[in-house]
Formats: C-alpha cells, structure tokens, sequence
C-alpha cells in the first residue's frame, strides 16, 4: 500500500508573526489554532491517481503543541470517487504512514471527517482556500531584507512542515466548523510538499 504525493502547501495559525511552535516553543497566545491546505500536483497511491485533488486540516491545541491532545478536523475534496477519497483520508490522516504518520501521537481526539468542495488557488506568492463553507482564508508571501523574495525557514526541530518554508502572513482567515477562530493577520507558511510512504 504505497504512495507518493506532491503539490502545493498552505497553512496559518493563530501565532503572532512566525509560529514558534516549529522552533519547540509556546504559542504566542495561550492556544494554537491551525489551518493546513494541501493540492496535489502529481500523486497516486497504489496506482490511484490523485492529481488535481486537495485536502485540508484544522488543528486546536493547548500553548505547546508538542504537549498533544490535539483537536484534529480533516476535510478531503468530494469531487474524489471511492478510491481516491480512501486515498485522501488515509495519507493525510497519517494513517498511511510517512511524513504525516509523526503527527499521530500528538493527536487526542478527531472530531470529524468530511467530503466538502475544496478550491485551493495559487498565484504569485498568494495562496487561497475555501473549504465547504467551514473555512475561507487567504496567505501571502512576506517580502524579505531583499525587497523581492520571502523570508526563508529551514532545519527547524520540529519539522512537521516540508522545508524549507517561505514566511508569509495571513490576509484574512476563519474556520467556523468543529469550533471557531480568526486567523488574520497572523503566521502563515507556503512551501511545496512531498510525501511518501
């Protein structure tokens, strides 16, 4: 039951500036709410194409993430049959293994698992998301000390994220599903992904 994945990254959380949770550190409040958007470029599991599809993810967790009991969300695109959303479900639940599987110990409850429209866009440094009618949000790239190009985050200790990463920051953002928060104008992360197992 191999896979191979590979496409775009999003994600924001409700960190100040940069998240320091990668770094094993507290969130910058007393919470961490966190929002992820992958779409898929290329990728199959067990000769299933998946390409063109997308997932998503909403995290709550207490100050320190790396503490666990974490209340984990996962919506996968409904445009997929049978065998791809088995697909979806499996790989970014972790369950198929690979880089998600070291999220599984953190997790404490899954409230919810659901087929939703998902429309992941991608244009010049911007990143937006719409997931059913739960979450809306969208990402920008920051500008670094070169006027031109992104900050960029590699080696971090906890490296849940692909890196490098590239610092951007949230324009706007609210998910209003299993529980309710605003992420604007906070930490947001774009990069490209690739996973397998």
């Amino acid at each position: 039951m191999g896979f191979s994945v590979e496409g775009d990254y999003f994600e924001t959380c409700s960190c100040e500036v940069s998240c320091n949770c990668i770094f094993l550190g507290d969130a910058t409040l007393d919470h961490c709410d966190l929002a992820i958007g992958w779409h898929i470029v290329r990728g199959e599991r067990d000769g299933v194409d998946l390409a063109g599809l997308n997932s998503a993810m909403f995290v709550h967790s207490g100050k320190r993430m790396l503490d666990g009991n974490w209340k984990v969300a996962l919506y996968y695109d409904d445009r997929a049959d049978e065998r791809q959303a088995d697909a979806l479900r499996s790989i970014f639940s972790g369950q198929a293994g690979g880089h998600l599987a070291a999220l599984g110990p953190l997790i404490g409850s899954v409230v919810g698992v659901e087929a939703v429209p998902i429309l992941f866009e991608s244009t010049n440094g911007r990143r937006r998301l719409v997931v059913g009618r739960v979450f809306e949000g969208e990402i920008e790239e920051m500008k670094g000390g070169d006027g031109k190009t992104a900050p960029v985050i590699a080696n971090t200790p906890f490296g849940v994220v692909t890196q490098p990463v590239r610092q951007g920051s949230s324009v706007s953002a609210s998910y209003t599903g299993h529980w309710e928060t605003s992420l604007s104008k906070s930490n947001a992360f774009l990069t490209e992904f690739a996973y397998q197992g």
